[in-house]
């Protein structure tokens, strides 16, 4: 105490040391814990021997208080730095298989096209082929009816040889007949 801006130095460099939080800083704070945690040894009690003896009470008590938030919350720190470090790694991890993803997706619509080009032309192939099997179904139907007109027309092709024989005198005989009851008279017949 024969330096007291020396001593103030050492207050204020304590939380520097404490931050450390090794080992043997620890065993010394469990060391002490019997003389805090001791009825008399409070601010108010020191204060009626020594003030300064009150602040110094209120200094290790609060520094106490201090290193066992420090302790309490340095597990925590270290947790949540490696969580950052694991976040950045998995936000990396994401955007790449972002990328990835994009690309796959990039090369499923052109597939996707590809694909829907294929259908539309095995539709059109298919509506054509349906269209050309229905023309085809009409010609064999009207192949199959005309086939049943064969034998009539078989038929009237005999019939129209042997007419062709007659012909001569079914025009003469005709052509009485209409001058017959044609515009003349008995008279212009005659």
């Amino acid at each position: 105490m024969k330096d007291p801006n020396k001593f103030m130095e050492n207050l204020n460099d304590y939380k520097r040391i404490i931050d450390d939080t090794s080992e043997k800083l620890i065993g010394n704070f469990a060391a002490i814990q019997d003389i805090i945690n001791d009825e008399s040894f409070t601010p108010e009690n020191l204060k009626t021997k020594a003030e300064a003896a009150a602040g110094v009470c209120n200094w290790i008590k609060n520094i106490n208080l201090y290193f066992d938030v420090v302790v309490n919350t340095e597990p925590k720190r270290l947790a949540v730095e490696k969580a950052k470090v694991d976040l950045a790694e998995a936000t990396e991890t994401k955007e790449s298989m972002n990328a990835l993803v994009a690309e796959l997706q990039a090369k499923l619509d052109v597939l996707m096209k590809a694909y829907q080009d294929a259908m539309d032309k095995k539709q059109g192939a298919e509506d054509e082929a349906a269209r050309c099997e229905r023309r085809l179904n009409l010609a064999n139907r009207l192949v199959s009816a005309l086939g049943s007109e064969k034998g009539r027309w078989s038929d009237a092709i005999v019939q129209f040889t042997d007419d062709m024989k007659v012909v001569h005198g079914d025009v003469l005989l005709a052509s009485s007949f209409v001058s017959y009851v044609g515009p003349f008279n008995k008279a212009f017949r005659d």
